[in-house]
């Protein structure tokens, strides 16, 4: 379901420069480049993650402030329900938040560069709901015991990352390009019930990890505000 969705989103963006109209008296900037008032659209993925020649990964709205710099807004869902057996459905579900500001130190032509930080929130929502067995909270798999490991289990994060990343524009809207970074994440797992009883109690963890989920992006300059 999260990959259609990201493909519709790329298929859009992708279709809107060559429907959109091209307004010079709206331009926020020359040439290829974005500049101060501009709204931009783009969806970010990866070809080192997942199964897939390309998994998608974000959608991200970017305003610019100054030719220089941008405030940007990331989003992530994966809206996932689904019936495994007659008797049993699973809920696994995840959406994040990602604010951020960008600072460009090269623009050359039609070509930047830029780094970024972010700050992350997101949420994971997991059940095994059955009519037949247990239904579990917390999780999407049975657990065995209260201190054995249980997979799929729900949480909650907040974090931080730091990127950088280039681009480049192709005409007055469309460009391409990718973003690579660091992100540290704290994590609180939550707690799982079983038939409506505490099973296991909620744990926090936090890891770092470079993030190259957005090593890939599409995207176009859709208005100047």
């Amino acid at each position: 379901m999260r990959k259609q969705l990201m493909l519709l989103s790329a298929l859009l963006l992708l279709s809107c420069p060559i429907f959109a109209q091209d307004e010079s008296s709206e331009e926020g900037s020359s040439g290829g480049m974005a500049g101060a008032g501009d709204l931009l659209f783009e969806v970010t993925g990866t070809p080192f993650e997942g199964s897939s020649l390309l998994n998608f990964s974000e959608f991200r709205a970017r305003y610019f402030i100054t030719e220089d710099m941008a405030v940007r807004l990331g989003m992530e869902m994966n809206l996932n329900n689904n019936q495994q057996t007659p008797d049993v459905v699973i809920n696994d579900s995840y959406y994040g938040l990602m604010p951020g500001f960008e600072y460009h130190f090269v623009n050359d032509g039609s070509f930047r560069s830029y780094a970024a930080a972010d700050l992350m929130f997101g949420q994971r929502i997991a059940s095994l709901k059955s009519s037949t067995g247990p239904t579990v909270m917390g999780a999407t798999t049975v657990p065995n015991n209260p201190n054995s490991f249980i997979g799929g289990r729900g949480f909650t994060q907040f974090g931080g990352r730091i990127s950088i990343g280039a681009e480049y524009f192709f005409g007055e809207r469309f460009y391409v390009g990718g973003e690579i970074g660091f992100q540290y994440i704290y994590r609180n797992d939550k707690e799982v019930f079983v038939d409506g009883e505490s099973f296991q109690d909620p744990t926090t963890s936090s890891f770092g990890f470079l993030n190259t989920t957005n090593a890939i992006k599409i995207g176009f300059r859709f208005l100047t505000l």
